[in-house]
């Protein structure tokens, strides 16, 4: 199908030139703050609405999808917390980073304590395109306005958490 009405999306129609683009873009509610969504399609894909349903339902209940990956981080950075010390080293001087530091009162910056104060600045919608099994990405920073540094949580269209990955 080349083009559809949905009724969370609205009207979206397969790109017509050769290369993957945004068909749709919008934000999404998580707590006190908005987060834009971009969803990605390719000339080839078609559309799917079962694919559409189940993006609209994971953004339709975005705190529990935050809270899968907000855990996955977790367990990423207590395996690995060179990106805390990275952003801890590097950034010292931004706000967030001083209070997690103070926080830590002459620790190392605890896991919990950043992974809380991550948050998302971004979700894209694969459609039917990408690495197998991953259809959300969720880019969550420390400070956008900062670093361009993430943790990019990629999710299979069921909710589940595929990887974390740090990306720039």
């Amino acid at each position: 199908m080349k083009s559809v009405d949905h009724p969370y999306f609205g009207h979206l129609e397969v790109p017509s030139v050769d290369e993957t683009e945004v068909i749709w873009e919008g934000t999404a509610a998580l707590a006190s703050s908005e987060v834009e969504v971009q969803l990605w399609a390719a000339p080839d894909s078609g559309l799917d609405a079962e694919e559409l349903d189940a993006f609209a339902t994971h953004l339709a209940d975005l705190p529990a999808l935050d809270t899968a990956a907000r855990a996955a981080i977790r367990e990423n950075l207590r395996q690995d917390r060179y990106f805390i010390d990275h952003h801890a080293d590097e950034l010292d001087d931004i706000e967030v980073i001083k209070r997690l530091t103070e926080e830590a009162n002459g620790e190392a910056i605890g896991v919990d304590a950043f992974t809380a104060a991550m948050h998302p600045a971004g979700i894209g919608l694969w459609h039917l395109i990408g690495e197998p099994g991953t259809r959300i990405v969720m880019d969550y920073t420390i400070d956008a306005a900062t670093s361009d540094e993430l943790l990019a949580v990629k999710v299979a269209r069921d909710g589940a958490v595929v990887s974390v990955d740090w990306e720039s």
